[in-house]
């Protein structure tokens, strides 16, 4: 019989091919009627520092080392100022989208969010069809990656170099910071506030490698108990027609000369004007708010001395669109050159005697003029209303600092720093907030 078996096996090439298979597949599954054991899975990562999760796939929580509280869950991130505030006030990133309070406020421009909170710590979140996917938080020496879909942590470290390495090379997106004031109000006690502005713009190369930040400068809305405060624009007006520039000594567009010989500019919107009386400078928006320059350089917001310049160049971003640029020969010395730029329009004015050197409205040539100048110390000027106010206030705060260099400027570095607001002009127009204490003075 075992001679018949072999010569069967011998004699068939194919049945013997079958029989060695299966007993390969025998032997690497263990033997007959063995299965392999199911792979270990992944091991879950721990949070560390600050950040927490009592229950798997439950919510995390995080304070941030100035006590801001932030809490993933449902898809949802929120934040709200530290608990000591007392104040009912929080963000909320849902679906691809910013809220304030209850208060819808718009879509994300892309799929990348990233909110900068007091105290450095940072939230980039990504986002696809209108979900949000995951999100990264630093903190100082923390680093925290969450799937936001799973509610799961893909990486919890407390490492300084592994914190600033991973934050460098991953690209902001649309970034915002955010922030708790407490403004006076007439008649009440200091108001609880939460602030949430736009700062920049920072995209990903086709490696990822983050690109330079570029300047997108916007308040978004501002939470003051049940009520929004936005900064709203009328519909923008109709674009200008490219002129040919020529050298010319002579007021352009809407630059204009007055009898005394001051120059005076009115922005595209009609919203601002701007007066140049050799070394002073006013910015008026809509008849009621003003921002003045003057002397060797200082700075008053409605007649109140708020700050003097940090270096020799400095730049007001109106809310409009409009930016002027200014520059002195240092903090003691008064300013002797004012650009303006507002679209297509393109001024550039020798304050001694108000003379004009350029000026000329062609969309290239002002981008062109604008992209060589380096801004200096930044602030951005915004009229904010609430649901009750016809004229509102006027808010004031740095954005960035943008120095020069040989190749034209460097990249800004965007550290946001409250300057001041004034009084709702219909309830309280003599009013003026000075939150800014200038090292150099004694009285602001």
């Amino acid at each position: 019989m075992a001679r018949t078996e072999a010569a069967a096996t011998t004699g068939h090439p194919a049945r013997g091919l079958v029989a060695l298979a299966l007993a390969l597949s025998l032997s690497a599954c263990g033997g007959s009627g063995e299965t392999s054991p199911p792979p270990d899975p992944p091991e879950r990562v721990v949070p560390a520092g600050r950040l927490a999760q009592p229950v798997d796939k439950g919510p995390i929580t995080h304070v941030t080392g100035q006590g801001w509280r932030i809490r993933i869950e449902a898809g949802a991130v929120t934040i709200r100022p530290p608990e000591e505030s007392g104040a009912d006030l929080q963000y909320v990133a849902y679906r691809m989208r910013d809220q304030l309070g209850t208060h819808d406020l718009r879509a994300w421009s892309g799929d990348r969010r990233t909110l900068l909170l007091p105290g450095g710590a940072k939230l980039t979140l990504h986002g696809q069809a209108g979900e949000i996917l995951k999100l990264s938080l630093y903190d100082g020496t923390e680093s925290h990656e969450i799937d936001v879909l799973t509610q799961t942590l893909t990486h919890s470290r407390v490492d300084a170099t592994v914190a600033q390495t991973r934050e460098a090379a991953e690209a902001d997106g649309e970034a915002a910071h955010l922030k708790d004031l407490w403004s006076y109000v007439h008649g009440d006690t200091d108001i609880p506030q939460l602030h949430l502005a736009n700062l920049y713009e920072q995209a990903a190369g086709v490696d990822g490698t983050p690109l330079r930040r570029q300047p997108a400068v916007r308040v978004l809305g501002r939470q003051r108990g049940v009520d929004l405060h936005t900064n709203t624009l009328p519909p923008a007006p109709a674009a200008e027609a490219d002129e040919a520039c020529t050298a010319t000594t002579q007021p352009r567009g809407r630059l204009v000369r007055r009898e005394a010989g001051d120059l005076e500019y009115t922005t595209h919107s009609g919203l601002w004007t701007v007066l140049i009386q050799q070394y002073q400078i006013i910015l008026t928006r809509s008849g009621r708010f003003k921002w003045e320059v003057w002397g060797d350089p200082h700075e008053n917001l409605n007649g109140k001395h708020i700050k003097d310049w940090e270096g020799t160049r400095r730049t007001l971003l109106l809310d409009d669109g409009t930016k002027i640029t200014m520059s002195a020969d240092g903090g003691q010395g008064v300013v002797h050159t004012t650009n303006i730029y507002d679209g297509a329009q393109s001024h550039e004015v020798g304050n001694a005697g108000n003379v004009v050197r350029h000026s000329c409205v062609n969309v290239q040539v002002a981008a062109t003029r604008d992209a060589e100048e380096a801004d200096g110390e930044t602030a951005h000027l915004a009229n904010m209303k609430g649901p009750a106010m016809v004229q509102g206030y006027l808010y004031v705060e740095n954005v960035f600092t943008e120095s020069a260099e040989t190749t034209g400027s460097s990249e800004p570095v965007f550290v946001p720093d409250t300057l001041g607001e004034t009084g709702d002009a219909d309830s309280n127009p003599t009013q003026v907030n000075d939150y800014y204490d200038d090292p150099h003075l004694g009285h602001t």
